[in-house]
Protein backbone atom coordinates (compact mmCIF):
# COMPACT_ATOMS: atom_id res chain seq x y z
CA UNK A 1 0.00 0.00 0.00
CA UNK A 2 0.98 3.65 -1.14
CA UNK A 3 1.63 6.29 1.86
CA UNK A 4 -2.02 7.65 0.80
CA UNK A 5 -3.53 4.63 2.22
CA UNK A 6 -1.79 4.41 5.49
CA UNK A 7 -1.99 8.69 5.92
CA UNK A 8 -5.88 8.33 5.56
CA UNK A 9 -5.76 4.69 7.94
CA UNK A 10 -4.62 7.01 10.54
CA UNK A 11 -6.74 10.20 10.06
CA UNK A 12 -9.94 8.16 10.41
CA UNK A 13 -8.40 6.14 13.49
CA UNK A 14 -7.90 9.92 14.98
CA UNK A 15 -11.10 11.32 13.85
CA UNK A 16 -12.42 8.10 15.47
CA UNK A 17 -10.92 8.18 18.48
CA UNK A 18 -11.40 12.04 19.18
CA UNK A 19 -15.75 11.26 18.11
CA UNK A 20 -15.52 8.17 21.15
CA UNK A 21 -13.71 10.53 23.82
CA UNK A 22 -16.24 13.78 23.05
CA UNK A 23 -19.18 11.41 23.20
CA UNK A 24 -17.86 9.78 26.31
CA UNK A 25 -17.07 13.83 27.54
CA UNK A 26 -20.71 14.64 27.05
CA UNK A 27 -21.97 11.57 28.45
CA UNK A 28 -19.94 12.05 31.93
CA UNK A 29 -21.10 16.14 31.77
CA UNK A 30 -24.93 15.30 31.37
CA UNK A 31 -24.54 12.81 34.10
CA UNK A 32 -22.96 14.86 36.37
CA UNK A 33 -25.66 17.93 35.41
CA UNK A 34 -28.42 15.49 35.73
CA UNK A 35 -27.13 14.73 39.43
CA UNK A 36 -26.64 17.92 40.53
CA UNK A 37 -30.23 19.57 38.61
CA UNK A 38 -33.54 18.80 40.58
CA UNK A 39 -35.36 19.94 37.72
CA UNK A 40 -37.29 17.40 35.78
CA UNK A 41 -37.59 19.35 32.62
CA UNK A 42 -34.32 21.10 32.31
CA UNK A 43 -33.07 16.59 32.71
CA UNK A 44 -35.17 15.99 29.56
CA UNK A 45 -33.40 18.92 28.08
CA UNK A 46 -29.74 17.15 29.28
CA UNK A 47 -30.98 13.65 27.93
CA UNK A 48 -32.30 14.95 24.78
CA UNK A 49 -28.92 16.95 24.58
CA UNK A 50 -26.94 13.75 24.99
CA UNK A 51 -28.57 11.65 22.77
CA UNK A 52 -28.27 13.85 19.65
CA UNK A 53 -24.16 14.41 20.01
CA UNK A 54 -23.54 11.30 18.47
CA UNK A 55 -25.29 11.93 15.53
CA UNK A 56 -24.18 15.42 15.02
CA UNK A 57 -20.79 13.77 15.18
CA UNK A 58 -21.94 10.97 12.26
CA UNK A 59 -22.65 14.07 10.04
CA UNK A 60 -19.59 15.87 10.75
CA UNK A 61 -17.65 12.81 9.73
CA UNK A 62 -19.75 11.86 6.94
CA UNK A 63 -18.81 15.82 5.89
CA UNK A 64 -14.76 14.62 6.33
CA UNK A 65 -15.66 11.50 4.39
CA UNK A 66 -17.44 12.89 1.26
CA UNK A 67 -14.59 15.91 1.16
CA UNK A 68 -11.65 13.01 0.69
CA UNK A 69 -14.27 11.12 -1.17
CA UNK A 70 -14.46 14.06 -3.54
CA UNK A 71 -10.44 15.01 -3.08
CA UNK A 72 -9.19 11.45 -3.96
CA UNK A 73 -12.16 10.89 -6.86
CA UNK A 74 -13.43 7.98 -5.22
CA UNK A 75 -16.88 6.38 -6.08
CA UNK A 76 -18.07 5.88 -2.46
CA UNK A 77 -21.56 7.34 -2.02
CA UNK A 78 -22.59 4.49 0.21
CA UNK A 79 -19.79 5.29 2.51
CA UNK A 80 -21.29 8.57 3.25
CA UNK A 81 -24.50 7.22 3.94
CA UNK A 82 -23.11 4.46 6.17
CA UNK A 83 -21.12 7.60 8.07
CA UNK A 84 -24.29 9.56 8.74
CA UNK A 85 -26.55 5.98 10.20
CA UNK A 86 -23.36 4.40 11.99
CA UNK A 87 -19.63 6.35 11.76
CA UNK A 88 -17.60 3.51 12.18
CA UNK A 89 -19.45 1.32 9.51
CA UNK A 90 -18.82 4.06 7.02
CA UNK A 91 -15.56 4.95 7.63
CA UNK A 92 -14.07 1.13 6.95
CA UNK A 93 -16.29 0.87 3.95
CA UNK A 94 -14.72 4.61 3.11
CA UNK A 95 -10.96 3.00 3.92
CA UNK A 96 -11.81 -0.05 2.04
CA UNK A 97 -12.53 1.79 -0.87
CA UNK A 98 -9.21 3.80 -0.47
CA UNK A 99 -6.94 0.53 -0.37
CA UNK A 100 -9.10 -0.96 -3.38
CA UNK A 101 -7.55 1.87 -5.24
CA UNK A 102 -4.39 1.76 -4.35
CA UNK A 103 -4.05 -1.92 -5.15
CA UNK A 104 -5.57 -1.14 -8.13
CA UNK A 105 -3.34 1.57 -9.39
CA UNK A 106 0.28 -0.67 -8.09
CA UNK A 107 -1.12 -3.72 -10.17
CA UNK A 108 -1.59 -1.43 -13.22
CA UNK A 109 2.11 0.44 -12.85
CA UNK A 110 3.35 -3.28 -12.70
CA UNK A 111 1.86 -4.04 -16.04
CA UNK A 112 3.36 -1.11 -17.94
Amino acid sequence: MDNLAIRTIGKYALLLSIFYGLELLVGYFVGQMIEDSTDYEMNNYFLNGQMIIPYLLNIIAAFIVNSDKNRLEIDGKYSVLLTIFYRPIGIVLFLIYVIDKEIKKASTQQHL
